[in-house]
């Protein structure tokens, strides 16, 4: 029995008289064969899809924003500015500490750098790399060359073995037909 969603429109003493949401024809049911719409249930396959497809595209906008964020490079700060009047000891603990920030900046540069080619290529997997490649023998099934031979004479891991040679058609003298009788060309 095919489930259609209606609406019931009067009770009558064989069933119900309905309405089909869909086509919107009217006709008397037997009550055996009305049940209620069930609310709040999802079919688990097609909310399973929908979840999988909001994931699929999360993931794409956080690979598409990582790949457009870009390295800002930051000034040196004020308090590591080098001052004529700075004593000696300064000087160098200063020195220390803006190599120390360069080596830091060089490496964040590095990290966003490497990031970026990463996700380039995520992003490549995601899309071409899932793609289905057509081709010569892309439709062939792909047989074990271990795979017993169906020749009994065959060689087991050595592919076509047993079946012979290809068969030519003899070469022979080519006679054409006209008005019934034959023409010969020498």
């Amino acid at each position: 029995m095919s489930r259609y969603d209606a609406t019931v429109e009067a009770y009558t003493p064989n069933g119900y008289y309905v309405s089909y949401d869909s086509w919107g024809n009217k006709e008397e049911v037997d009550p055996a064969n009305i049940r209620p719409i069930q609310e709040g249930t999802v079919d688990a396959l097609v909310e399973a899809e929908r979840v999988a497809e909001a994931t699929k595209q999360a993931i794409k906008r956080k690979i598409a924003q990582a790949a457009s964020v870009d390295f800002q490079s930051r000034s040196l700060p004020a308090k590591l500015r080098i001052e004529p009047d700075d004593p000696e000891d300064v000087k160098v603990t200063k020195r220390k500490k803006i190599h120390a920030f360069k080596s830091k900046m060089r490496m964040e540069q590095l990290e966003v750098t490497q990031n970026k080619r990463q996700n380039a290529w995520q992003q490549f997997q995601t899309t071409k790399g899932k793609a289905k490649k057509i081709g010569f023998f892309s439709g062939r099934k792909r047989e074990s060359i271990f795979k017993s031979p169906d020749d009994p004479q065959g060689k087991v891991g050595v592919t076509g073995s047993g079946k012979g040679l290809t068969e030519f058609q003899k070469r022979e003298k080519h006679f054409h037909l006209k008005d019934g009788t034959i023409e010969n060309d020498d």
